[in-house]
């Protein structure tokens, strides 16, 4: 339905805020009826209420839900003995966003009755997506995507992995009330809540989960997308619909008119990873994508995305029709 209320939920910083201001401007475009919460610091409060002074976005102090300085103190609680503390501790503030997303999603799920989308701030939407039938939410998956340490840490939370999946790192994730409570279910069966508040209880299973699994510093180590995306297929291991996005190779700003191209050519998202600490992603923002950069990432993309989800769909329904048997 295109009147069906949909809410967004994002975590961002100051340096999003173009980035933010175009999804939400796409966005509104797409769907009629909006809801939009963005995190933020404290120190960015004002700056993202004057920038977005509409009836439709919330804007939510970080400090509400948990304190970086809270989380830090979780960290240094549960790292006692974990012998990469210190670069662990480098990317704490990467961590801590996770923490920020699920902590919200849950409570507003459990609040409302309402389902909800996280949605990165780094990424615009250029394609109607279709995130949910009815009030069950679709999961997505990316083929361009496969970092064994997340899995492994979802594994250490959850005991079970699917037995067949591609990643669902696609920028965003579609949570039902159904996949809270399934996701809550099981968050719990690995560390139980009692007295803790949402914030307090997501940090401690991220990082229990990360010291527990791994032995050797890996950077990235959890995510909440797969996380979301595994609870749903753990449950019910159904097909995952593929996307394709653009992200990996960017180096500036799509044009309008490299925008309507990636519209034509079935391109949902596009994400800017301008904070990254490569060359390409220095200063992206500031300067337009060049075409020939960009017709390079797009055909080699498109062959790749093509041919791994033919993959994909071949392997999928292979081992659907084992299973079939196998249960006979």
């Amino acid at each position: 339905m295109d009147d069906e209320k949909l809410n967004i939920c994002q975590v961002s910083l100051a340096r999003d805020i173009s980035i933010v201001n175009e999804n939400y401007l796409n966005f509104i475009s797409f769907y009629k009826n909006l809801n939009f919460f963005l995190i933020c610091p404290k120190k960015d409060y004002n700056l993202f209420k004057s920038t977005f002074n509409f009836s439709n976005f919330n804007i939510v102090n970080e400090d509400e839900i948990l304190s970086f300085e809270k989380f830090k103190n979780i960290f240094f609680q549960l790292s006692k003995n974990i012998s990469y503390k210190k670069n662990f501790q480098k990317r704490l503030s990467w961590y801590y966003q996770q923490v920020l997303k699920l902590s919200f999603i849950i409570d507003f799920i459990d609040k409302s009755s309402e389902k909800i989308i996280i949605w990165d701030a780094d990424t615009v939407i250029l394609k109607k997506i279709k995130f949910f039938d009815k009030e069950n939410s679709n999961s997505f998956g990316t083929l361009f995507e496969f970092h064994k340490p997340y899995y492994l840490t979802v594994k250490k939370i959850f005991d079970t992995l699917p037995a067949y999946f591609v990643s669902s790192l696609t920028q965003f994730a579609a949570i039902s009330l159904d996949d809270n409570r399934i996701l809550s279910t099981k968050l719990n069966n690995y560390l139980k809540k009692n007295s803790m508040n949402t914030a307090e209880w997501i940090s401690m299973i991220i990082l229990k989960s990360v010291f527990e699994e791994h032995e050797i510093y890996n950077g990235s180590m959890f995510s909440e997308y797969e996380l979301i995306g595994l609870s749903k297929l753990v449950e019910k291991n159904c097909k995952q619909k593929n996307i394709f996005t653009l992200r990996s190779g960017l180096d500036g700003r799509l044009t309008n008119i490299q925008k309507k191209i990636s519209i034509f050519m079935n391109i949902y998202h596009i994400t800017y990873e301008h904070s990254h600490p490569v060359e390409k992603s220095k200063g992206m923002l500031e300067r337009n994508q060049t075409y020939i950069g960009f017709f390079k990432i797009l055909l080699k993309d498109l062959f790749k995305f093509y041919l791994r989800k033919a993959r994909y769909n071949f392997l999928f329904y292979l081992r659907k029709i084992k299973n079939f048997y196998y249960e006979k």
